[in-house]
């Protein structure tokens, strides 16, 4: 990155005299609050390119985390490397996954296959010994651990049946 690059991107950061603030990126962001860079025609995460200016280049299989949880922080002490297995453990530990209230289950998930319905069919045959799993997964056109998790109540446990 050149230097006008380099003056144009800090610029758009919240930059504090005091290393304990978070430096908020005040450009563009995508929705999940991130800040969203464009650098020679390529767009860029703000808080990697933060980390990237301060500290040099991320190595591979890592990924920049926020100690702060604040995924507009661009403030380098705010920063640090990890994996996505390490992000993940401390957002459980951190209690920051997503409720059950706030998850996008059953058809609100675009992914789904299935829908209420199908899922009181599914547990409805499973019951009473119509079908096994694997003949439910053929029938529905998903896999035996999908239907597993449906009659063992692991996923789907928001409809009755």
């Amino acid at each position: 990155m050149i230097e006008s690059q380099e003056k144009a991107f800090w610029s758009k950061v919240g930059i504090s005299d005091n290393k304990k603030d978070c430096w908020p990126w005040s450009g563009a962001k995508k929705p999940n609050g991130y800040g969203n860079v464009r650098i020679d025609k390529k767009y860029l995460v703000a808080h990697r390119v933060a980390f990237t200016l301060a500290n040099g280049p991320i190595p591979d299989g890592y990924i920049v985390c926020h100690i702060c949880d604040n995924p507009s922080c661009c403030n380098p002490s705010h920063l640090m490397l990890g994996t996505v297995k390490s992000n993940s453990a401390d957002m459980l530990i951190k209690n920051r996954q997503k409720t059950p209230e706030s998850a996008a289950r059953g058809v609100v998930n675009g992914m789904s296959k299935l829908d209420d319905q199908s899922v009181t069919e599914i547990r409805r045959a499973y019951r009473s010994k119509e079908l096994n799993q694997y003949e439910l997964a053929d029938a529905y056109g998903v896999s035996q651990a999908t239907i597993g998790a449906i009659v063992n109540n692991k996923t789907w446990r928001h409809v009755n049946g």
